[in-house]
């Protein structure tokens, strides 16, 4: 008799620690979110989106971040420059990713990126004139990831690029131009590999 209250005692202790657990992971989200609305102007993040901690997000004055049921793991650096445009929707983000935006990047719905991923709108452009600012400007072009494109670990996607639906990008490819749909690129620079489900 005893023991059968200590069971059921103990089953209630462990929903009622698995429960708070997760309340207090929606809590810190809805925190997290809330600061960095209230702190960025241009960012607009719904409370759909999942923003894990050791995230690094910055929308300068003048930029525009857009996050849309979006799931961010541990260590992804977002970055929406003045006059840019970064817009991410019912997507997932890997660990450590860099997504920075000085011109535009648009990620559709339905999108994985792995870890360590880079996808960058600009290069440095060098001013051998000048004797301080070498790097100082940049040459931008817009990034489309259209609807379910998967990027693996460790890829680059680089200025210009439109990458289209259910593409595969392969681990640590070097994207430098646009690929089509339902193909899978790897390599560096990235190229043609085969069509999706070959």
């Amino acid at each position: 008799m005893y023991s059968g209250y200590l069971i059921k005692m103990k089953r209630i202790f462990a929903i009622l620690i698995r429960t708070s657990g997760k309340l207090y992971l929606k809590l810190t989200n809805i925190l997290r979110i809330t600061y960095l609305r209230l702190k960025y102007p241009g960012a607009d993040i719904d409370f759909k989106s999942k923003i894990a901690k050791n995230c690094h997000i910055i929308c300068v004055d003048g930029g525009t971040l857009k996050l849309r049921n979006t799931s961010l793991a541990p260590g992804t650096h977002l970055f929406a420059d003045k006059g840019s445009r970064l817009e991410v929707y019912d997507s997932v983000i890997g660990q450590n990713c860099v997504i920075v935006a000085k011109d535009c990047i648009v990620i559709n719905p339905g999108c994985a990126i792995a870890e360590m991923v880079v996808i960058r709108d600009q290069n440095h452009m060098v001013d051998t004139g000048s004797k301080t600012d070498v790097f100082s400007q940049y040459d931008t072009g817009k990034i489309e990831i259209h609807e379910n494109v998967w990027i693996a670990a460790k890829a680059t996607i680089l200025k210009n690029v439109t990458i289209g639906k259910y593409a595969v990008i392969a681990a640590s490819a070097v994207v430098t131009k646009d690929v089509p749909g339902y193909q899978i690129w790897a390599g560096i620079p990235a190229k043609f590999l085969k069509y999706v489900n070959q």
